[in-house]
């Protein structure tokens, strides 16, 4: 199938965890409020739109948000709720089409392709889908085009509560006059390094040669961000999710100091929680293709150590711990995660980069 033909929707609930906490307390509709800690070491998670009209955003300590909206009332993420409710817009969204492929908690890419309803307009199909969530209790966005790609790119178009359409015969316009930091998988790094070297639009990757741009990023990801800003994603929507890397991170309730604090924490709290995610019972029982350590210190700043292994091992583990703690420079450890990457049986359609 050619991807003049393809028609790809990608639909993006609105401030998620926010809008299902209001589907259970229809009284948090009128105040500003945030979903996350509140506390000195809180994060916050997500904050209805009344919340970020004072500039209250994701991943903003819960102190500093409420310096900005003194009035911020903080709600305690509950992700068994928030999956329930998940699951039940997967369902709808299946009424229309079995061709769901669920992206994230909250976005869904549909394939509208072989779609019949309303004589087959996808942008009419969106509508009625966003109309249906509202009934429900939630808002949602939504990109169309001929490619997974763009339709994420156009979602945050009409934010919130709208759509956008991209046909097969703009998708080149509409990406030459994109700035490359709205093109998925160009991270603070990349950006620097494309700006420096003279590109800031997607016109000037489509401008320029490939083996420039492998260049500057290397070969891979040279030819994958040529390929994205040609308007090149043949990427089938996938229906069975594949999990990419399994993970467990905790904000500590103070700083830790001492390296041995560090490994004692992850021996005792962080391996068994990632042990049960990883559903064995043995370390060697699953196929990996990295280990991944991340601590987050006292200023907020964050560092991530990361091997190649084909099994997973605690012993690396610790390994990468120490290397990361010599990064420290006398700074405090308030967050530590561990991660494992898993095998991906489409790793040569990846979009992400590789960059970073």
């Amino acid at each position: 199938m050619s991807d003049t033909t393809r028609k790809i929707a990608l639909l993006d609930l609105d401030a998620f965890f926010a809008s299902a906490e209001v589907l259970r307390d229809p009284a948090l509709r009128e105040r500003p409020f945030a979903v996350g800690g509140g506390g000195e070491r809180g994060v916050v998670a997500t904050a209805n739109y009344l919340a970020r009209q004072y500039g209250v955003r994701s991943a903003m300590s819960g102190a500093h948000a409420r310096r900005l909206c003194p009035e911020l009332h903080f709600v305690t993420p509950d992700h068994g709720y928030y999956r329930d409710i998940s699951k039940k817009v997967l369902n709808i969204l299946q009424e229309t089409t079995p061709l769901v492929e669920p992206a994230s908690i909250d976005e869904f890419y549909l394939d509208l392709t072989d779609n019949t309803k309303y004589h087959g307009s996808a942008s009419v199909t969106m509508e009625s889908i966003r109309h249906a969530l509202r009934a429900f209790g939630l808002t949602a966005s939504a990109g169309i085009s001929n490619q997974k790609m763009v339709a994420k790119i156009a979602s945050e178009e009409n934010k919130p509560d709208g759509q956008f359409v991209v046909p097969p015969e703009r998708v080149l316009d509409y990406l030459a006059q994109l700035k490359l930091k709205r093109i998925p998988g160009v991270g603070p790094k990349s950006l620097e390094r494309l700006n420096y070297a003279g590109f800031f639009l997607g016109r000037d990757i489509q401008h320029a040669s490939i083996e420039r741009l492998q260049e500057l990023l290397g070969d891979k990801s040279g030819w994958l961000l040529y390929q994205r800003c040609q308007g090149i994603d043949p990427r089938p929507i996938v229906t069975e999710r594949v999990r990419k890397s399994v993970g467990v991170e905790e904000t500590l309730p103070s700083d830790f100091s001492q390296l041995r604090q560090v490994e004692q924490f992850v021996d005792e709290v962080l391996l068994p929680q990632l042990l049960r995610r990883m559903r064995v019972a043995r370390w060697q029982q699953t196929h990996i293709k990295s280990q991944t350590v991340k601590l987050k210190f006292s200023d907020f700043q964050q560092t991530t150590v990361s091997r190649t292994t084909p099994t997973a091992s605690p012993s690396l583990f610790y390994h990468l711990i120490r290397e990361a703690w010599d990064r420290r420079n006398h700074r405090g450890i308030r967050l530590i995660g561990i991660s494992v990457a898993l095998p991906d049986p489409d790793d040569q359609l990846q979009l992400e980069l590789e960059l970073e």
